[in-house]
């Protein structure tokens, strides 16, 4: 097995470790290839579809698809919305701009909780300098006081208190 089929296998684990611990927050809708090299993913949680006026309107589900080309892991994966979504990060044919900062060793897993944190406009992951949709960037440098828009983590926190002996 070659460095990609290695590295989209242990994507696939890690994946589908990530969903199994979402707590329903994140769903594997398809996966394309044997290792796979796509995936539609729905994200669970509240994002904005499109403002009208001043007003978001909300959308609390999303899908997107993530392609891993035939350089991956050397060269970023593709992303794009599958759904409406009103971003200064996603451009308006709805893909995902991903900046050009990748590292191979960014994961899957990481890449999904990212575009999970572009979804909620979530402020360590907002880049209004460098925007693909101007008009969402001008509106949302006019809202800031209205991010994060949710706060999922799309994992499951299982705290010490949560924990019963009937469950040993």
């Amino acid at each position: 097995m070659g460095v990609r089929e290695t590295r989209l296998t242990n994507d696939l684990r890690q994946v589908s470790e990530l969903i199994a611990n979402s707590g329903g927050s994140l769903r594997l809708i398809s996966k394309t290839g044997n290792p796979p090299y796509e995936y539609i993913i729905e994200y669970r949680c509240k994002g904005i579809e499109q403002v009208n006026g001043n007003n978001p309107v909300y959308r609390n589900t999303h899908q997107v698809k993530i392609k891993l080309g035939t350089n991956y892991p050397r060269e970023k994966p593709d992303a794009e919305f599958l759904t409406p979504i009103f971003h200064p990060n996603v451009f308006a044919d709805r893909d995902v701009c991903l900046g050009e900062y990748w590292t191979p060793g960014e994961t899957v897993t990481e890449l999904i909780l990212r575009i999970g944190k572009i979804i909620q406009y979530s402020k360590d992951v907002l880049n209004l300098d460098s925007p693909a949709n101007s008009t969402a960037k001008t509106w949302a440098s006019n809202n800031m006081s209205r991010f994060p828009v949710d706060t999922q983590t799309f994992k499951v926190n299982i705290g010490w208190t949560d924990i019963s002996w009937t469950d040993v």
